[in-house]
């Protein structure tokens, strides 16, 4: 996926692939007018979101294998901007999102205990990649490119303490660490895991205030706002979007996961089946042929945002929904752990010489290794934190 520039960094659009919750009680079978509707069609205990997750997370990894090959992203080479495979994977896990965070927070006791959760479900996984990252890939791409750790950038600025202590708090605030990797980023997955969690603060914020378990039209108001901002900007010439990267970024996957949320929200209106498929696939070529037409970023995105958000919320929820594929990941959800150890591991093996290697072989191996990553990263690190997610202080 193409690289986004922050005031201070590059980063590269992609993606958080944060698991969520169940979201309800299953509803017993029933047809609305036009067939199922979506709050009976998804059963929260046998649906195939996980193999989807993991689906989502081998898009990106794919988009990135091209990229960190010396090729591009074919459909990113088209619309001239963050409207490529990559991106549009990162989209699916943002509205996939919005639709599961919001039943987590419908059916968490209350707000501290839904952030609580959300914090066991991204921290410990990132901050120990963070540890892995200073501590084992950095040294490790030392040794490859000199042959010794002498002089290895630990200490000072950009250097490897402070990659970790700088990003510790999610929001990546240094992506490179001088003299090594050539210039890229340590890790350009991360910085998404930030707006994934304002998202997360969003729906605790309405929560708190009682404005989503008994209420859809605030969520509707926020929605719409972001919707007419959007098109606001592309009107206007994108002035405010592109004054800030942040904002930009947030505009994005914010409009993804709030039609997620909405649609969660609407859950028992929504009919689901390949009809509506069909009709969701559409609007969402359409919107890439209109980005293609845009000539380029910012207008290629903004005319994508506009008309994909509930194109992309649907069509994941109507591949979630199926209980094909319910046992992939239903032990071992290995989604979030690919995603943050896929761009160290395939940087790594740049650095080793991989760019040499026919590209299939760089992708799959790539693959491989980042799955074994994450496999570890859920046996010992992912799972034994949502193990406490019902810990509570004691009473003194």
């Amino acid at each position: 996926m193409t690289y986004r520039e922050p005031p201070t960094a590059p980063t590269v659009a992609l993606g958080p692939i944060v698991p969520g919750e169940a979201v309800t009680e299953p509803a017993p079978p029933g047809r609305g007018r036009f067939g199922p509707t979506l709050d009976r069609a998804f059963d929260p205990r046998s649906n195939s979101v996980n193999a989807l997750r993991l689906v989502l997370a081998g898009l990106v990894l794919f988009s990135h294998t091209l990229k960190l090959h010396g090729g591009s992203d074919p459909l990113g080479r088209l619309t001239g901007g963050d409207v490529d495979i990559g991106t549009m994977a990162v989209d699916g896990f943002f509205a996939l999102s919005g639709f599961l965070i919001v039943g987590s927070y419908l059916n968490s006791p209350s707000t501290g205990r839904y952030l609580w959760r959300r914090c066991l479900r991204i921290l410990p996984g990132f901050w120990v990649c963070l540890l892995v990252t200073v501590f084992v890939v950095l040294p490790i791409a030392q040794l490859l490119t000199l042959g010794t750790l002498e002089g290895f950038p630990l200490t000072g600025e950009a250097s490897a303490l402070s990659y970790l202590v700088d990003n510790s708090a999610l929001f990546i605030r240094q992506f490179e660490v001088d003299g090594l990797l050539g210039g890229e980023p340590v890790n350009g997955s991360l910085y998404t895991l930030f707006y994934e969690f304002l998202c997360y603060l969003g729906v605790a914020a309405l929560g708190a205030v009682g404005l989503l378990r008994r209420r859809t039209w605030p969520l509707l108001v926020v929605a719409g706002l972001v919707w007419l901002f959007v098109v606001g900007q592309l009107v206007t010439g994108a002035g405010i979007y592109e004054a800030s990267d942040t904002l930009s970024i947030a505009v994005r996957f914010g409009a993804m996961f709030l039609a997620g949320a909405v649609v969660h929200r609407l859950a028992h209106h929504i009919p689901v089946g390949w009809a509506g498929g069909a009709v969701a696939s559409a609007l969402l070529v359409s919107a890439v042929v209109l980005a293609v037409q845009a000539g380029g970023d910012p207008q290629s995105t903004l005319v994508y945002v506009v008309v994909a958000p509930l194109a992309v919320a649907y069509l994941v929820l109507l591949l979630g929904a199926r209980p094909e594929l319910r046992r992939i990941g239903a032990r071992r959800d290995l989604s979030y752990g690919l995603y943050v150890y896929a761009w160290p591991v395939q940087i790594l093996l740049i650095v080793a010489g991989a760019s040499l290697w026919p590209v299939a072989l760089f992708g799959v191996g790539s693959l491989v290794i980042a799955l074994g990553m994450a496999w570890a990263s859920w046996t010992w690190v992912e799972a034994p934190a949502l193990r406490l997610k019902s810990w509570s202080p004691r009473r003194t």
